[in-house]
């Protein structure tokens, strides 16, 4: 059996600076388009423009694909005028201050109306001090106290005329505190006394008891016909009062109306009217309070306490523009990074009052993402969102209702909270994130399938193509453009292709995960300049790659290091039963690592099959026990076929001690378990890779460049033999993207890589021995691998059943 190791010219795809025809990336035009997400585009678009409920979008995709500004790019062309977009504003709610009053306008008009608002108020403030000291204004009020006085005084004199003939008359006493008061008094020799004066001209002989006492009795009469009157008077203040201010609301009406006409003629709306007349009929109430509001601040008295007592006052007839869409010419596309509660559905802030308790009212209702969004798109990371329970369950009263509320989430823990009219909004929402987020949405949550019809799907790499390598030259165009980069000549623009074909895995696909690519055209730009260069070339691109790979590989040294001082047991050269190098990879998050692992397999006679080591510690993953459980298939279809078999055998990662997942080594335990069986001893200058199905197929893997390249560092710390080498699958060759190192190693004949599709040449490889090919007797000739492999299994057989027989007649 021959097996050819691949050519060097097979272990790379190299971009011909050729194929660029510009001596820098400035000649061309910066790339404006989204390129290789055709689905994903498609998809957004439908959703966004399907007016019906229902049609929001998830983006699923990997990190760098461009899913936020392909969102943005196509959103922000689609033409959404201003027609759907309002102005919203809250007002004082004069019937129930706790519901504070929706007005909806159209876009500019919002701003319009809370500055006529402003105007009106201002004008008022400024203008009933003004009125109240007006000369006509102060004459009819004059008039009126004139006249209730006059009508006071003729209730007392006509009580007094009365009086007069039974000798008492009316006059005014002064308390001790400084209150007048009116009072009857008795006349005695043409002198007013008070009833409590007699007593003394009664011991000055000037006066007996019995006048005195006569007096007082028609004092007493007298008195009672005087609280009436005083009644009568109080009726007069009473209605002197409230003719008082029916004149000054009259004055002040005719006032408002002039200020308040042109706003109601410029918003002919019923609520805005409904909201004028309750501003009016409010200020006439309180106008005898503002009134001395404005006589405190007048007179110069606790000046600052009287001009904040007079905002606060008017404050309530001001407006709340809490959504101003006046310079808003396209439908919004908002973009949250924080979807908390607040930041999406908006917040009532709180002041503390004079006795310490909060409070708060219309003007402190603050808009958030999701009304800021209306008629237009909200764009957020699902994961953020889902990270606050209380957000996604509001988020889906609003996908499904189309209704606002804005409430602190709190609400539940306060006596009296403020409850504002809720808000009919149009918003698509647009989450990011991954696919099995969606996927657990759409199985999990009811609601989530009836929210998100549409799924936009970014893939993360594309077929390589000579259009996709001509716009990725634009890309760099237009990096170099917007971010003050340096220019890239053919042979830069080369290398950081190359990079993008070689992140797929893949010669024949290129990435679409363009940050990543930017980021390495960033650090080559940085070299470049701190060389002194005015063009990134190849050597800068590579010298950025090299960098990378130092800042990052600390931990990959230490397991060199220990592998060249024999820590960790990796052997190169020789060859020994059951014991084969595997290739695994790890990652330090930036960068993957490949490097081999020591996999060894020991039989003996017994009946307890294939006891995978790591399964029996919990190290092993899903994955992996399936593919020992292959293994163990696969052994049963080539040699049970014509004997019974039963042995017990252990597979084990020497020295692992993490967790092992994916199949990639199947290959490679099989063929540990076969020298194990055979005694064929398995090269150790070797290693191999790949994963292997029930009828002995070898199947594809992840990571071969990194797999590649972690067992040839080894083997170049201690010194190229030219014997040394690696086994892959034959269908990542086309995947093989190998360092210039390592292809010039191939080149030299000091490294082989080989590809296979069978167990069968993987064995011969790795033992050098051929497997054998079973005869009409169904048997394998003895001196091959499987010849070997299926004698020894009859002698196990033999030796587990006397082992089962001697143990029962124990």
């Amino acid at each position: 059996m021959k097996i050819n190791p691949l050519k060097h010219t097979h272990l790379t795809w190299t971009c011909p600076t050729s194929t660029f025809t510009f001596k820098s990336t400035k000649e061309l035009r910066p790339l404006r388009k989204i390129i290789g997400q055709d689905r994903a585009i498609e998809a957004i678009t439908l959703g966004a423009q399907i007016p019906s409920q229902g049609y929001n979008i998830y983006l699923s995709g990997q990190s760098g694909t461009g899913r936020m500004t392909t969102a943005r790019t196509v959103l922000e062309e689609i033409e959404k005028g201003p027609q759907d977009l309002y102005d919203f504003c809250y007002v004082h709610n004069f019937k129930q201050s706790e519901n504070p009053v929706l007005l909806r306008f159209k876009p500019s008009e919002g701003r319009v109306f809370a500055r006529m608002m402003d105007e009106a108020i201002a004008l008022l403030k400024r203008r009933i001090p003004q009125l109240f000291e007006e000369d006509q204004f102060q004459a009819s009020r004059k008039s009126i106290i004139a006249r209730f006085q006059e009508h006071e005084k003729g209730f007392l004199k006509e009580f007094d005329t009365k009086i007069k003939p039974a000798g008492f008359t009316v006059g005014q006493v002064q308390e001790d505190d400084g209150a007048v008061h009116t009072e009857i008094f008795a006349v005695v020799d043409g002198k007013p006394y008070q009833i409590e004066e007699l007593d003394e001209l009664v011991k000055a002989g000037s006066m007996t008891m019995e006048q005195v006492r006569v007096i007082a009795e028609q004092y007493a009469q007298l008195r009672e016909e005087l609280s009436e009157i005083g009644r009568r008077s109080m009726r007069l203040m009473v209605e002197f009062r409230r003719e008082l201010s029916q004149h000054d609301q009259a004055a002040v009406g005719v006032l408002m109306k002039g200020v308040f006409d042109d706003i109601s003629e410029h918003f002919k709306r019923s609520r805005v009217s409904e909201f004028l007349v309750e501003v009016q009929h409010d200020i006439l109430a309180h106008l005898d309070d503002y009134v001395k509001l404005f006589a405190a601040r007048a007179s110069g008295m606790a000046d600052d306490a009287a001009e904040e007592a007079i905002k606060v006052a008017f404050s309530r007839y001001g407006v709340n523009l809490i959504l101003d869409n006046a310079d808003t010419k396209k439908a919004p596309v908002i973009v949250e990074t924080s979807p908390t509660y607040q930041n999406l559905f908006g917040t009532i802030e709180k002041r503390y009052d004079a006795r310490g308790f909060y409070v708060s009212d219309f003007s402190q209702i603050k808009a958030g993402a999701v009304l800021k969004a209306d008629g237009g798109y909200l764009i957020m990371n699902a994961l953020d969102l889902l990270s606050d329970a209380a957000a996604w369950q509001a988020l889906k009263k609003v996908m499904l209702h189309g209704r606002l509320e804005i409430q602190n989430p709190e609400i539940q823990f306060q006596l009296t909270a403020l409850k504002p009219e809720y808000i009919k909004v149009n918003v698509k929402v647009i989450l990011m994130g991954d696919v099995a987020i969606y996927n657990h949405l759409w199985s999990q949550d009811e609601d989530f399938p009836k929210m998100f019809k549409v799924h936009a799907e970014f893939w993360h790499e594309a077929k390589r193509t000579s259009d996709m390598i001509k716009q990725y030259a634009q890309f760099f165009a237009l990096m170099a453009n917007e971010e003050s980069l340096l220019h890239c000549d053919p042979s830069g623009a080369a290398a950081l292709t190359e990079y993008a074909v070689a992140m797929t895995e893949s010669q024949e696909k290129i990435t679409l995960q363009f940050s990543y690519v930017a980021d390495l055209l960033r650090e080559a730009s940085f070299y470049a300049q701190r060389s002194g260069a005015t063009l990134v070339t190849r050597l800068h691109v590579h010298h950025a790659e090299e960098q990378r790979r130092w800042r990052h590989n600390q931990s990959d040294e230490q397991y060199r290091e220990q592998i060249r001082t024999g820590v960790m047991l990796i052997d190169t050269k020789g060859t020994r039963v059951g014991q084969i190098n595997g290739l695994t990879v790890y990652t330090t998050g930036i960068e993957s690592y490949g490097k081999p692992a020591r996999i060894t397999a020991t039989v003996s006679a017994g009946n307890a099959g294939i006891i995978n080591i790591e399964r029996e510690v919990d190290l092993s993953g899903s994955i992996h026990n399936k593919g020992v459980l292959i293994l163990s298939g696969l052994v049963r279809a080539i040699f049970s076929r014509s004997q019974p078999i039963s042995f017990s055998a252990s597979i084990a990662f020497e020295q692992s001690y993490g967790e092992i997942d994916g199949d990639s080594a199947s290959a490679a335990e099989t063929i540990a378990l076969l020298s194990a069986i055979s005694n064929v001893p398995i090269r150790q200058d070797m290693a191999i890779t790949g994963s292997i199905n029930q009828k002995g197929d070898i199947q594809p893997i992840g990571g071969v460049n990194y797999k590649i390249t972690g067992f040839f560092e080894v083997c170049k710390d201690r010194g190229l033999t030219g014997t040394q080498g690696v086994v892959i699958p034959h269908q990542n060759v086309k995947d093989l993207m190998l360092r210039p190192e390592i292809i010039q190693a191939v080149k030299k004949k000091e490294f082989f890589i080989y590809p296979v599709k069978r167990l069968e040449e993987a064995v011969y490889l790795m033992t050098g021995m051929t497997v054998g090919v079973m005869g009409k007797d169904e048997k394998f000739p003895i001196e091959t691998v499987f010849g070997k492999v299926q004698h020894n299994l009859g002698v196990l057989h033999t030796a587990s059943r006397l082992n089962v027989g001697n143990a029962a007649s124990l």
